[in-house]
């Protein structure tokens, strides 16, 4: 569903205003936003360490499910052991870092420190691999994470169009 409006389908996604102007990176089989780049510094001048979000109401109660599971721990030990996945995963902190700091463009802001989801030495936020790994493919975190959740398999989109309104659609659920 490609509507031109996909600010207003991200905000009734994440039942919230959004703060910054969103430039959509991936979407579902429905066409719809899985992943926003979020620009370093919102409207307001706030940084925001978090180069992309993850909107896709499915995709954020896997990961949400694998986070209370503990998941978070887990790959946090995992990426403190010498090995393939922690190569991989410091060689993304840094480019990710030094793609962040392409980007920064007003001088008078304050920039938003860290890698993927705003830390380098450890993990914080599965979403946020997720988002980096669907948005650039670079992420091998988020390649594992999406390889434990598995794909887009609604039924039904999320938000739907009756008439000029854009609403989130009572019918789509989550089957996990």
């Amino acid at each position: 569903m490609k509507t031109g409006n996909d600010k207003a389908i991200v905000e009734i996604q994440l039942k919230r205003k959004v703060r910054s102007h969103i430039d959509i990176r991936s979407r579902c089989h429905f066409s719809l936003p899985v992943v926003t780049f979020v620009p370093p510094n919102l409207d307001d001048g706030t940084p925001f360490p978090t180069t992309y979000w993850l909107t896709c109401p499915l995709l954020v109660q896997r990961v949400s499910a694998l986070e209370a599971s503990g998941m978070v721990k887990v790959f946090d030990e995992i990426i403190q052991r010498k090995g393939n996945l922690r190569t991989l995963w410091k060689k993304r902190q840094k480019t990710y870092k030094k793609e962040r700091k392409l980007l920064e463009n007003r001088s008078d802001s304050i920039s938003p420190k860290g890698g993927v989801g705003g830390t380098l030495d450890h993990i914080k936020c599965l979403h946020a691999h997720l988002a980096d790994e669907l948005a650039t493919g670079k992420n091998p975190i988020g390649q594992t994470i999406e390889s434990l959740i598995g794909g887009y398999d609604c039924t039904v989109p999320c938000v739907k169009t009756e008439g000029s309104e854009i609403k989130f659609n009572s019918d789509w659920k989550n089957k996990w």
